[in-house]
């Protein structure tokens, strides 16, 4: 005996969004990384690189995660030194740009209080893995919620 689904999309279900980033809240981490040093191992044991969809906010980030592993603080001058000296061993330099303007831009930005970096993090963490759900179906598009019911197949 099998079951078939007879349904339709549930209307009540709000529809899936076309941006599963947000780069406000990825910036707002990195100026909180900067500039609130006891948050720095909270967001290191959170966050890896691969939760920020930006490139430069990546290499940010894998930076800061470089100078923290040193047990140095994460000041805007040890990320910067860190960047510089992973672009001279090699790495790929194709947000170079972005990278140096996004590392002059956040020692300037107003940091959050330490509740509201929390809620970032959440947000950076939580839309990653959408990203990462969204990534292994293989239409690209998350399941869709349904509202019907189930019938009896008799073959």
């Amino acid at each position: 005996m099998s079951k078939t689904l007879i349904g339709t999309p549930d209307p009540d279900q709000p529809s899936p969004g076309p941006a599963l980033c947000d780069e406000h809240a990825e910036r707002m981490v990195l100026v909180a990384l900067l500039q609130h040093s006891q948050l720095v191992p909270y967001l290191m044991a959170v966050l890896r690189p691969t939760h920020f969809s930006s490139p430069a906010c990546r290499d940010v980030f894998r930076a800061a995660a470089a100078v923290h592993r040193h047990k140095e603080p994460c000041t805007p001058a040890a990320v910067t030194a860190e960047l510089e000296r992973q672009q001279q061993t090699g790495a790929d330099d194709s947000a170079g740009e972005a990278r140096k303007s996004l590392i002059h831009d956040l020692p300037r930005a107003a940091a959050p209080a330490e509740p509201v970096v929390v809620h970032y993090v959440a947000i950076v963490r939580d839309l990653a893995a959408l990203r990462r759900h969204a990534a292994a179906h293989s239409e690209g598009m998350p399941s869709m919620p349904m509202r019907g019911f189930l019938t009896d197949d008799d073959t």
